[in-house]
């Protein structure tokens, strides 16, 4: 756990350029707002982001009107998602926590959420598990995380577009971040996705499960799709606590 934590304290500046230059583009603002809104609807609702990182899921849907809660288990992402709050006028309730061990009551959240964040933990059955924990009865969790080590369209040339405009955007390669992400030794390197997800949040309890496929492609656009979206499917899962 020590090792995550500290592998994503030296990329929070790097993550936080992505996040503040996503929120900046409106149209993929609004796009994210609009998947959102299609999965939990216009009522203003209590909702627990898990793994905000930067907060920009925390930030897409505070603007929606919802009353957020946000979690992470890193100081230096915590310490740009307030200031990215703070920057554009969204009162989120941030606070450090882990995600196999949330700091919450149970049945206390209308609604789950987290973005690419299950595929980094130790344990994603214990994650998920607190997310069915927290969440209130009848309410919704949805979560967006890719296969991102076996996609069958990580092609080479799919592969080599995706890094040039990787370069373009954050000024080094892809595969030195690919690298350094390989070397934390995580589940979801040798997992099926969504296969595997949708066995654990089963066996959590959940039910009414649901895959949204390729969501890349209706909330990145032009170069952002390319250096983001070319090579992984991005899945949104869509779960209900009885």
């Amino acid at each position: 756990m020590d090792a995550i934590k500290r592998h994503w304290d030296i990329r929070s500046a790097d993550y936080n350029d992505f996040v503040v230059r996503g929120f900046s583009i409106e149209r993929e603002r609004r796009s994210w707002q609009e998947h959102f809104t299609s999965i939990l609807g216009t009522e203003p609702l209590e909702i627990l982001d898990v793994g905000c990182g930067p907060g920009i899921v925390s930030m897409q849907l505070a603007d929606l009107g919802h009353r957020m809660t946000s979690v992470d288990l890193s100081d230096r992402m915590l310490e740009y998602a307030r200031e990215n709050a703070r920057i554009n006028g969204l009162d989120i309730d941030f606070r450090q926590a882990d995600a196999m061990a949330l700091p919450f009551g149970d049945d206390s959240f209308q609604a789950v959420v987290s973005d690419y964040m299950l595929w980094t933990v130790p344990d994603p059955e214990k994650v998920i598990s607190e997310w069915y924990r927290v969440l209130k009865p009848g309410c919704t969790l949805a979560y967006t995380d890719g296969d991102w080590f076996t996609d069958p369209r990580m092609t080479p040339m799919r592969c080599r577009i995706s890094d040039i405009f990787v370069r373009l955007e954050k000024g080094r390669p892809k595969d030195d971040v690919e690298r350094e992400e390989a070397e934390l030794d995580l589940w979801s390197s040798g997992a099926c996705r969504p296969s595997d997800d949708i066995r654990m949040l089963e066996d959590a309890g959940f039910q009414d499960i649901r895959v949204i496929d390729n969501v890349q492609r209706k909330v990145l656009h032009g170069s952002r799709y390319l250096a983001h979206g070319l090579t992984n499917n991005h899945f949104t899962v869509v779960a209900t606590k009885p």
